[in-house]
């Protein structure tokens, strides 16, 4: 199961640019994938420990408390003895928040 430990930044002002959210935790999958607001912005896997997402200026653009989680994907094949999918498992959520 993925764990959230840290977000940087862990707050930005609203309407700002764009940028590279670091998230920091661990048991990230090769292919997981950061999730902003319920959606899957492009995530780079760095190690176990770290993810990086790109977040879209529009994503930003109004004050909110935006949840972030990190979800590891089911793999086919990958289950119990290499037979059948791994099973999608997705961290609590860790606010950021937008000023």
């Amino acid at each position: 199961m993925p764990t959230i430990a840290e977000l940087a930044p862990n707050a930005m002002n609203s309407s700002g640019a764009a940028f590279v959210l670091t998230v920091k935790g661990s048991d990230f999958s090769s292919h997981a994938t950061v999730n902003w607001n319920g959606t899957a912005p492009t995530t780079s896997f760095v190690s176990a420990s770290q993810l990086t997402a790109t977040i879209a200026a529009a994503d930003i653009a109004t004050p909110a408390s935006v949840p972030i989680t990190v979800t590891n994907p089911a793999i086919a094949g990958m289950g119990a003895y290499g037979s059948g999918p791994t099973r999608a498992e997705t961290s609590v959520p860790v606010n950021i928040t937008l000023n």
